[in-house]
């Protein structure tokens, strides 16, 4: 065994050489989970298949029905074991963990879709028995589809179920905040390498994500651009994750639909908010609605009825949940200005009090305008404007305009 493989380590610690081998062909461009299980099939095992290097793995591509990506690349005789230390350390360096199938904490639920994901790459915790239910919708979306994603977000989170949504911005971000402001536990499923932060906006929510029971997660090698080859793939890790797909606000063309295409598929339980007929980011819904392939739901209450989970008093009592939102207790603060008193609830930076200042609670300001007012630049900005927003103290409106938001 080359020594470097003996002593290759992830984030949990050394790694076998089975791990290495695995990541090492799945870094083979064009090479998804039916062709790595073909491939594995061929050589009996991993390992097997790196030792016979490129060349070996050729003979058979026709055999394999390896794409002209694949072959092409494979033709310039990459170093397969090298590739997979590579992404062993690069998963090490973003204190990933790399999760191959057949691990004891390999997700369940994600286990039983047909070719599942062979290996990945976390940050942060995935607990293998928590419930978990996926939340999609479009990128650009309205302020009732934000809020909404939000609301029914953080009424799941009360209900302890951990929220699953793509890291993107629109409903995904709202997802993922909603259940952060109501300390429940979130996981983005990323259509691109773990190392690679997209969109860059979202850079404090994926730091986020990377601890206190969050996740990251994603299937692709390290340093994989989000490509949008790559997200239907994507989109079917997420929902093979979750006990159930929601889907909020989309037009017919949103990915959203492949979600929940892959969700029927994988024989999960789909809902989608019915909206108003001649709104585009509810025909999405609506379709599914009308082809009876998902059942109405407008709230997190909804949800858990028809999945015959528990429901939490707060969602049963309403004005309990809005006293728990007034009453939440933050950690001490570094003192802002004592004008906005409410800030010294929760602990910010002195560039997000300076965002904070300059929001508005009824006139959204876009992002250059507040980057003009407060001298921080534009992408600065935008990342502590979404950690505003996971503190429950922003929001944000389509086109990039944010409110200041005060429970």
């Amino acid at each position: 065994m080359n020594p470097a493989v003996a002593s290759a380590a992830d984030a949990g610690g050394i790694v076998g050489p089975d791990v290495v081998a695995a990541c090492g062909l799945s870094a083979i461009p064009g090479v998804g989970a039916t062709a790595l299980a073909r491939v594995v099939k061929k050589f009996g095992g991993y390992i097997a298949a790196v030792e016979g290097g490129a060349e070996k793995i050729l003979r058979f591509a026709t055999e394999l029905q390896l794409r002209t990506e694949s072959i092409d690349f494979l033709v310039g005789k990459p170093d397969l074991e090298q590739l997979g230390l590579e992404a062993v350390a690069t998963a090490k360096r973003c204190h990933a963990r790399i999760c191959v199938l057949g691990d004891p904490w390999y997700p369940p639920l994600l286990r039983q879709i047909d070719n599942p994901p062979p290996i990945l790459y976390v940050r942060g915790s995935l607990d293998p028995d928590v419930r978990r239910v996926a939340l999609v919708g479009a990128r650009d979306c309205d302020a009732y589809g934000l809020e909404l994603a939000r609301d029914i977000a953080e009424g799941l989170a009360l209900a302890g179920v951990q929220i699953v949504s793509g890291g993107a911005r629109g409903i995904d971000a709202a997802a993922h905040a909603g259940a952060l402001w109501a300390q429940g536990t979130t996981v983005a499923v990323t259509g691109c390498g773990i190392d690679v932060v997209y969109p860059q906006e979202n850079a404090a929510l994926f730091d986020r994500l990377g601890r206190g029971g969050n996740a990251v997660v994603s299937e692709f090698p390290p340093g994989t651009p989000p490509d949008k080859r790559n997200f239907p793939r994507r989109n079917r890790t997420l929902s093979g994750l979750s006990s159930a797909v929601v889907v909020i606000r989309a037009a017919t063309s949103s990915g959203s639909l492949i979600t929940a295409n892959h969700a029927a598929q994988q024989k999960r339980p789909l809902f989608a908010v019915p909206g108003a007929a001649d709104e585009p980011l509810s025909a999405g819904p609506n379709a599914l609605l009308t082809a009876e392939a998902a059942r109405a739901v407008t709230s997190a209450k909804d949800i858990l009825f028809h999945l015959g989970w528990p429901i939490p008093d707060a969602l049963n009592e309403p004005e309990k949940r809005s006293t728990r939102k007034r009453a939440r207790v933050m950690e001490p603060v570094v003192k802002p200005p004592e004008k906005v008193g409410v800030l010294e609830e929760t602990v910010l930076s002195d560039e997000e009090v300076r965002l904070f200042q300059a929001l508005d609670e009824r006139s959204p300001l876009h992002i250059d305008e507040l980057s003009l007012r407060t001298r921080i630049p534009v992408e600065q900005a935008l990342t502590r404007l979404t950690e505003l927003e996971m503190k429950g103290l922003a929001t944000q409106r389509p086109g990039k305009y944010f409110l200041r938001r005060i429970a």
